[in-house]
């Protein structure tokens, strides 16, 4: 092993634990369309609009394409997640996999967070070996803490630079 390996190792490891971690937040999501397409019935058991919701819009600029919605707790302090798994349900559209999260409590987001990959096929012909140059990295993430206007100076913190480096491309968010 040469010193670029180390590197290289790490942002392997660290985009398989992040695609491994939507994967298991998006599989109840696409095993319900996989059971309603493969049945045939518009109302199955594991009907994914009774779950899950019909496709809503996302929650930040960083996807373009409708997700899935699923919500976490009772308002006024919810957090509110959109599912984005067309690269398995929709590949000729948006080709996006990820998730958006976001805590709010009342009226106010505290925090959110858009995480995910974008299919390239473009990147996978120009490299034609390397399977990470066919993704782009979808990411952002705010910190607001409208509680505090007026008393300190910044209330807000942004961050949309990917934590990832790798031969993925990035989605500017």
């Amino acid at each position: 092993m040469d010193s670029r390996s180390g590197p290289r190792l790490k942002t392997l490891a660290l985009a398989l634990a992040v695609l491994s971690c939507l994967a298991l937040i998006g599989a109840p999501v696409a095993a319900s369309v996989a059971s309603t397409a493969s049945t045939g019935n518009a109302t199955p058991a594991g009907d994914p609009d009774e779950e899950f919701g019909d496709p809503v819009d996302p929650l930040t600029e960083c996807f373009v394409g409708q997700g899935y919605p699923l919500s976490i707790g009772d308002p006024p302090t919810t957090i509110d997640a959109v599912v984005h798994l067309s690269v398995l349900t929709d590949p000729q559209n948006a080709g996006e996999f990820g998730i958006e999260l976001s805590g709010t409590t009342g009226e106010d987001r505290i925090v959110t967070l858009a995480a995910g990959v974008r299919l390239d096929s473009a990147g996978l012909i120009a490299t034609g070996v390397n399977p990470f140059a066919a993704f782009d990295v979808v990411y952002t993430y705010e910190l607001r803490l409208p509680m505090f206007d007026g008393v300190i100076e910044e209330t807000a913190y942004r961050d949309d630079g990917s934590p990832v480096g790798s031969a993925a491309g990035t989605v500017p968010c």
